[in-house]
């Protein structure tokens, strides 16, 4: 009786962990089953947002194609103007090979793509591939503009679909953006997010005083293969030319630049009409005015520099080099002047300043605004053509009167640009650039001369000029003796 009542329990247990437990499933699955019809009612409101992004990169992808760039070894291509150099048989034996991305800006086979992706090759060596994987090889390289790094190359045939461009003007932060190119070789590849920023300079730190800037900051995923490519807004009008990253992995790490449709679409006309880009310049190198600015020069904050200056203004751009015989130079402009209206323009940052220059015409005269030592004057220079370099000039750089601590080692350096590094060989190097040198100075004691290279200050790495002078300063406060790193010279030691 004992064991019949003990099973009745057990099974009633049992019966009920059961019943309880497939309850519990149930519900479960009902939970699971609402969700999913409540997702479903949700796509209602968001697929016209997908649709925009389907049709988006249905419509700009046949007017995007993939570059494929490859110099082969000197033993592939005998020819009476190559040779090997004799120490090194070996030297360029293994080809090199870049990627990059186009945009179609013309029926006739017109494509825009960033001059750095065609640069080191020549036409024989670049290889464009369309949306539909067809594949040219004879390529006409029809321009190029260094100065926005931009070029026009072009492709046999007819009936291709070109890009439409945007304004650049409507465009605002927070605005949804897509990026299509080819990165890493992953053809027609599209990427989508927002306008981090506009209006964005010293991006790619160009050294001369003469060329353009104006990015868009986008976290859109750029990576190395989507320089020359699109960034379109959402009515899948091109607002801009994907040519850069900050990282520091060499990969996409959240913020990606791309050159403003406004500089682009110009360039656009003129190599297409012309094969050559003619643009005035003045010949001084500027900074606007900021936080970081003021820090380099030993100010605290901007505040200080108005304060020291004696400005009227915060907005305006502080000139910090004149190179000799410009129209900059004969119009009387100094170093340390604040341009703050040019052409009946108010100045308000370099971007603007750039912006008169770029169009204006050569011999134009223009009326130029500066404050200088509490006084406004009113200058007036004449545009020139832009030279290709400014190789054989020198400048005047502006010096604080009262010298900073980070200036008594007799150096002015510089940040490496993509100009300079190439012009010296050194496109893989990172460091600073001797521009000058006192020799009466702990540094011209050491024999460090104008050219140099400096890697590291101790055993820190220096990138820029800010990384420079702020390690500088840390071991000037500290009375530290400064041992730097240069280039085929090793460490030195200053004292």
């Amino acid at each position: 009786m004992k064991i019949a009542k003990s099973f009745f329990i057990n099974l009633t247990v049992t019966l009920f962990l059961f019943l309880s437990s497939t309850s519990a499933f149930a519900n479960q699955n009902t939970n699971i089953e609402t969700l999913r019809q409540e997702l479903i009612e949700l796509e209602k409101y968001t697929k016209p947002l997908i649709e925009i992004f389907r049709k988006v990169s249905e419509l700009v992808s046949p007017s995007v194609v993939s570059l494929i760039t490859e110099k082969k070894p000197y033993g592939d291509q005998p020819s009476p103007q190559t040779t090997i150099p004799d120490q090194n048989p070996h030297a360029n034996a293994i080809p090199k090979k870049g990627l990059g991305s186009g945009i179609i800006v013309d029926e006739g086979g017109y494509i825009l793509t960033n001059n750095h992706v065609i640069s080191d090759f020549s036409p024989e060596e670049i290889t464009v591939a369309t949306y539909n994987d067809e594949h040219y090889s004879d390529i006409k390289i029809i321009g190029v503009d260094p100065n926005t790094d931009l070029a026009i190359i072009k492709i046999d045939g007819s009936g291709f679909v070109p890009a439409k461009f945007g304004n650049p003007d409507e465009v605002q932060v927070g605005d949804w953006v897509i990026a299509i190119g080819n990165p890493f070789g992953f053809q027609q590849t599209v990427s989508m997010g927002i306008i981090s920023a506009k209006g964005r300079t010293h991006v790619i730190p160009f050294a001369l005083p003469f060329l353009y800037e104006d990015f868009f900051q986008t976290d859109a995923a750029i990576n190395p293969g989507n320089s020359g490519g699109p960034l379109v807004n959402l009515r899948g009008e091109v607002i801009g030319v994907n040519t850069a990253i900050a990282t520091r992995s060499g990969g996409f790490q959240g913020v990606g630049f791309a050159l403003s449709a406004s500089i682009a679409q110009e360039t656009v006309e003129t190599l297409i009409n012309t094969g050559t880009i003619v643009r005035g310049y003045l010949g001084i190198g500027t900074q606007d005015i900021t936080d970081e600015f003021a820090m380099m020069l030993g100010f605290e904050n901007k505040h200080d520099i108005v304060k020291y200056f004696e400005l009227n203004r915060e907005n305006g751009v502080f000139v910090m080099e004149v190179w000799s015989d410009t129209p900059a130079s004969k119009a009387g402009i100094l170093p340390g002047d604040v341009i703050f209206e040019m052409d009946s323009k108010v100045i308000k940052n370099s971007l603007d300043l750039q912006r008169v220059i770029r169009h204006a015409k050569i011999d134009a005269r223009i009326v130029i605004k500066v404050i200088r030592n509490g006084v406004e004057n009113t200058l007036v220079a004449t545009v020139e053509q832009q030279p290709e370099s400014l190789s054989g000039k020198t400048y005047t750089a502006f010096r604080k009167q009262e010298e900073p601590a980070k200036f008594s080692i007799g150096l002015v350096v510089n940040d490496l640009s993509y100009e300079i590094a190439k012009s010296l060989g050194l496109e893989n190097e990172n460091g600073v650039l001797v521009i000058e040198v006192d020799d009466n100075s702990p540094a011209g004691h050491a024999g460090i001369k104008p050219g140099d290279l400096i890697t590291k200050v101790g055993t820190k790495n220096v990138n820029s000029v800010i990384e420079f002078m702020g390690i500088i300063e840390e071991y000037l406060s500290s009375n530290k003796t400064i041992t730097v790193y240069v280039k085929n010279k090793g460490f030195i030691t200053l004292k």
